[in-house]
């Protein structure tokens, strides 16, 4: 069966937001590649071989990973307070979601509490949700827990998190993400997912994945 937007929002009380992605392109002006080139070379000091390993990693968030497979963990987060700090920085000059204010904005009109869950930090997410005047809708923020990395998505951890912070039911929630670990973690978590295809091939990665429904725009 083909689902549309309103039935899959139909009943639902809490609508869950990916934050890099459906919420903003957080890496628009510093970009996730130089972190990540960042965090190896930090690495290289800590553990020269794992950043052998590693040193053509794109994405920091999975040389934070790479780093907790065989780091202490005091190690893990002097790399993980590292990527905090750099995403702190990067959302400064993030560039908004189109349309992603409105559905926010619809959402809370529509009697929807709006929550992120992010593999971002939570630090990061609530900066940039403040520049740009969201605070105040969204009810919380359930980022990375710190020198934690394996609890990132597709764990289900943040989203049983937000569940319990929000004191909703998981057939109650529904979550936007643009990965095929969002989807994972959603499913894993018994959340209803909705796929965000913000770039071409995502769509058929993202229905593939299982997400109930699959959007190229808000």
């Amino acid at each position: 069966m083909k689902l549309d937007p309103q039935t899959v929002i139909a009943g639902k009380s809490l609508l869950l937001l990916d934050f890099d992605g459906p919420v903003c392109s957080v890496f628009a002006g510093y970009p996730a590649s130089q972190i990540a080139a960042e965090l190896v070379e930090s690495l290289r000091e800590l553990a020269p071989q794992i950043a052998d390993a590693i040193k053509d990693e794109h994405d920091p968030m999975e040389v934070l990973r790479g780093a907790a497979n065989s780091l202490p963990r005091a190690q893990i987060d002097s790399i993980d307070e590292q990527l905090s700090l750099a995403e702190s920085l990067a959302v400064e000059s993030a560039e908004p979601t189109p349309g992603i204010g409105n559905l926010i904005s619809t959402a809370v009109t529509a009697g929807l509490t709006v929550a992120i869950v992010s593999n971002n930090s939570a630090g990061a997410i609530a900066k940039y949700l403040k520049c740009h005047g969201l605070d105040e809708a969204i009810e919380a923020i359930i980022g990375r827990p710190f020198g934690l990395p394996e609890r990132m998505k597709p764990d289900p951890y943040l989203l049983n998190e937000v569940l319990k912070v929000t004191g909703t039911d998981a057939q109650g929630a529904c979550f936007v993400g643009d990965s095929v670990t969002d989807i994972e973690a959603g499913k894993n978590a018994g959340v209803m997912t909705i796929g965000y295809a913000n770039k071409e091939g995502k769509a058929k990665r993202l229905k593939d994945a299982g997400a109930s429904l699959v959007v190229e725009s808000f």
